[in-house]
């Protein structure tokens, strides 16, 4: 009897909790446990992205490119983001801008997988392209340590620093490679050659020797490589000094696309042209489910660069501008849901949703809303709902949070699976803070194992003692401090500084020292030095004048006539601000005048000028 009391017991103890999972299972699918020596995220506020230099963008694109993201296969797209284990298999052709400068452009029937981007092998970064067949076009940037390799199924070719080669390979293991500037070298089985600028190697097998080294005329080229030549070309604006240096390459297209702000707040910031009056970021393209976490892609040809990198902000007479920042991300919004709904909206500087002061929202956050079954729609924003109810939710009026003091949106990546991107019902679920935030681990993990690639969290700092506003809700987007990589520095009220030498202050200046002393009435510094001019002529005179003095307190005295010429004022604070009329009067007219003035000889006749000139006056009198 006491057995079973005690098992009728814990059966309904359990029942509870069955029932309640019952009504809200899990997830599927997804929810490997946590790796056991993997950093936890603390929170979505931590999240700070990824380094730009591990993904690639695409630069041009003509007719039909398909690319395989894991088990997802689509058409490639100008915003289409390229890392580590994508295969593209093309019958157009484009190009490929990495993060260096380097570009490679790809031919029709061409099929090659992106192995590596500037992964550590054995204490060196190396961009690895596995090329099954077709043609590739390399231009190499230059602008840092990165080994370049190609393998074959015949071999390897491998080319650091500076060049340009042009490489085919055939179904049947034939390769070809043409140099066209610096050096490469091509390993296979067999051997090992070094090829020069204006020299090719055939090659037919791995076990082949690599003695088919023959020049070529460089002028010898057909329609891809002349179109290559032109997609290629680096067009360098006003973008290349107004960006990070980390993205610089990615961003020539803002120049053609937009125009350039500087603000007070923000320095430089980028709007784009011809949008209408109702556009915003992230309204125009549509969400793919990446394994980084749900992606954006856009058609709009300034895309890439402005929508994983950076902010954006919003202001009456301004409107949208974008704020370049370095670390990417498949898309930097803040995340929300209500019963039925999901909305995203653009992350400004301070990492809270923009504001936005157009029709519905009318100074609220600028919520992109959608049923919830609509989030994969091709063109979304058809899908988009303008709704004044909606909004009001989304911005956390929703008086079910209890004491929860935490945003109700979240601004990490929200990591779906291919299922539950396409099934309403199992997507619900991923919204949950917890279930994000584990996912995003378990993503973590994995790229660094496989690839080497990390998440950068930002420390936080911790919540004020006596309540108010969590400090982390104002934190600057990105923390990066001069020091790293010449980096713009994360206060905006620094930004609008650097470019605003003012050369027409500085001449009238002798030294550098003397700038900021001009404008502050220091009474300290200046008590001892009534005039600029005169404390370079202070020591040559002091062992003449000093010898009779009989205290320190009357050397600041004796200089006092020689300013009467010039001010009478009788307070030494005022006389700094016209020492510079008074150069400005003098130097025209005698320049040498004011050489000789602090010697001994013209010091010692002024005393005898001034009472000859006062007396008269006094006569009149």
């Amino acid at each position: 009897m006491n057995a079973i009391s005690k098992s009728s017991r814990l059966a309904a103890l359990l029942l509870p909790a069955a029932l309640l999972m019952a009504q809200n299972p899990p997830p599927p699918s997804y929810n490997p446990p946590p790796p056991p020596n993997s950093a936890p995220f603390l929170d979505d506020e931590d999240y700070q992205g990824e380094a730009p230099e591990r993904y690639a963008m695409v630069r041009a694109l003509e007719g039909d490119v398909q690319i395989t993201k894991g088990d997802l296969t689509e058409a490639l797209t100008r915003g289409t983001p390229i890392a580590e284990g994508d295969v593209v298999e093309s019958r157009g052709r484009g190009v490929l801008q990495l993060g260096d400068g380097t570009r490679v452009a790809f031919g029709g029937d061409t099929r090659f997988t992106v192995a590596a981007l500037f992964t550590d092998q054995k204490g060196e970064k190396q961009v690895l392209l596995r090329l099954d067949h077709g043609r590739l076009r390399v231009l190499l940037g230059g602008q840092g340590e990165a080994r370049f390799r190609v393998d074959t199924p015949s071999g390897s070719v491998t080319c650091s620093g500076k060049g340009s080669f042009a490489m085919e390979a055939q179904r049947d293991r034939l390769v070809r490679i043409k140099v066209l500037s610096g050096r490469v070298s091509f390993a296979n089985e067999r051997d090992e050659a070094r090829i020069n600028a204006g020299e090719r190697l055939t090659v037919h097998s791995p076990q082949d020797a690599l003695d088919r080294v023959r020049s070529f005329n460089t002028y010898d080229s057909d329609a891809f490589d002349t179109w290559s030549e032109s997609a290629m070309t680096l067009r360098r604006g006003q973008s290349w000094d107004r960006v990070p240096a980390e993205i610089r390459y990615y961003a020539d297209d803002l120049d053609a696309n937009g125009h350039w702000v500087q603000t007070e707040e923000f320095g430089w910031v980028w709007q784009p042209n011809g949008v209408a009056e109702d556009w915003r970021p992230y309204y125009q393209g549509r969400w793919a489910p990446y394994a980084g976490g749900m992606t954006w892609i856009s058609d709009e040809p300034w895309a890439y660069v402005a929508y994983h990198h950076g902010r954006w902000h919003w202001g009456a007479g301004l409107g949208w501008c974008w704020i370049p920042g370095v670390y990417y991300s498949p898309a930097w919004v803040a995340w929300n849901h209500t019963p039925g709904y999901a909305g995203w909206a653009p992350l400004g500087f301070h990492n809270t949703p923009c504001h936005w002061g157009y029709g519905a929202w009318n100074g609220g956050y600028a919520w992109n809303v959608v049923a919830i079954g609509n989030l994969n729609a091709w063109n979304v924003r058809t899908q988009i709902r303008v709704d004044v109810n909606v909004f009001h939710t989304f911005n956390g009026d929703r008086g079910d949070r209890g004491r929860d003091l935490r945003a109700p949106w979240q601004r990490s990546p929200l990591v779906v699976t291919r299922a539950e991107f396409h099934n309403p019902a199992q997507i619900q679920g991923v919204f949950q803070r917890d279930v994000n935030r584990e996912r995003l681990r378990v993503y973590e993990h994995q790229a660094q194992v496989n690839t080497g690639r990390v998440i950068y969290h930002e420390p936080r700092p911790s919540a004020p003692a006596g309540g108010g506003a969590d400090p982390r809700l104002r934190a600057p987007f990105e923390n990066r401090g001069p020091a790293n990589g010449g980096a713009r520095p994360t206060d905006p009220r620094q930004r609008p500084m650097d470019p605003r030498p003012n050369p027409v202050d500085r001449m009238p200046e002798p030294s550098p020292r003397q700038r900021p002393m001009d404008p502050r009435p220091n009474p300290v510094d200046r008590t001892p030095d009534p005039s600029p001019r005169q404390r370079p002529a202070d020591p040559r005179p002091a062992p003449v004048e000093r010898a009779p003095e009989p205290s320190p307190r009357q050397r600041p005295m004796e200089p006092r006539p020689t300013p009467v010429e010039r001010a009478p004022e009788p307070s030494p604070r005022q006389r700094p601000m016209e020492s510079r009329p008074a150069r400005e009067e003098r130097r025209p007219e005698s320049a040498p005048r004011a050489e000789r003035e602090p010697r001994p000889a013209p010091k010692a006749e002024a005393p005898k000028e001034h009472p000859k000139q006062e007396r008269p006056k006094e006569d009149h009198k």
